[in-house]
């Protein structure tokens, strides 16, 4: 199912998370730690093997610079890159030196330039005629993203063979795909089909996995990104409220979950889960497995 495969990706990224935050001082004087530490684990959970040279291939040269990492997938380009990654210490990203890494990718042929500090990462089109700004496909930040977030949108570096499609700025592939390898359709029907007793359940997990208390808005939008919605489902509510019938739903499931004790609400919009939410939980869990 989706949910497991995004589970396991927080459950790995709250690791990188914690492993910044307690050796901040190390990354931020020492690039390579950070390559070791925190990017290569990161590509290994995208699907990279960064053992083999056919996929990731370390220092490659280019021009007067050689790359920290060269991506590429043999089957689709021949052994090519087809993204070139710039690591520094962290905290010591530059627009300057972003651009000049465009620059070599753009010469080379390569059109995707990833760079990143271990926390910040930056997924940029070399190809494309704009501010430094407005190249950006897409970016995200370990330390002060919500994971689940970060989970969907780093799929858009994750080793398929989508990487490098005409619009790079929508998800390259969803997320069951890295498990299974199926197609589109069959990889969409494995979403569970959104329904009460299915959100009841994932506001359910999602609280019992954060650490923190969980806003009520995040809470809904992560429902929508882990279930199949079908056109009713995203009808508005009403003639006079135009807002999808499924986020009115999972909006007002999550104040049903508190009038009966399974959430707790902590601060204006944010919750968390009680043990009688955990113990909803577990028997939810048990009669879909």
């Amino acid at each position: 199912m989706v949910y497991s495969y995004v589970e396991d990706f927080v459950k790995r990224l709250s690791k990188l998370k914690e492993r910044i935050e307690k050796h901040r001082d190390l990354f931020s004087n020492n690039e390579a730690a950070v390559r070791y530490a925190i990017v290569n684990p990161f590509l290994q959970m995208l699907g990279w093997n960064i053992d083999d040279p056919e996929e990731v291939i370390p220092e490659y040269p280019v021009e007067e610079w050689r790359a920290d990492y060269a991506l590429s997938i043999k089957e689709l380009v021949g052994g090519k890159p087809i993204a070139f990654i710039e690591v520094k210490k962290l905290g010591n990203i530059t627009d300057k030196e972003s651009k000049e890494k465009l620059k070599y990718a753009f010469v080379s042929g390569v059109k995707y330039t990833i760079m990143t500090d271990g926390d910040k990462w930056f997924l940029y089109d070399a190809f494309k005629e704009a501010p430094l700004d407005q190249r950006i496909i897409a970016s995200w930040s370990i330390l002060n993203d919500d994971p689940f977030e970060i989970a969907f949108k780093s799929l858009v570096i994750a080793k398929t063979r989508l990487f490098g499609k005409e619009k790079p700025n929508e998800p390259l592939f969803k997320p069951a795909e890295l498990q299974t390898g199926k197609s589109d359709r069959e990889t969409a029907s494995m979403k569970p089909r959104f329904d009460e007793k299915t959100a009841e359940m994932l506001i359910l997990k999602i609280l019992a996995d954060s650490k923190e208390p969980v806003r009520r808005r995040d809470i809904v939008n992560k429902i929508g990104s882990l279930v199949q919605l079908y056109e009713e489902d995203l009808k508005p509510w009403s003639s006079k409220y135009n807002i999808p019938r499924w986020k009115v739903i999972a909006d007002d499931l999550v104040s049903d979950l508190r009038h009966k004790g399974l959430l707790k609400r902590v601060n204006k919009g944010y919750y968390v889960i009680t043990e009688e939410g955990r113990k909803r939980l577990e028997q939810l869990e048990k009669k879909i497995g």
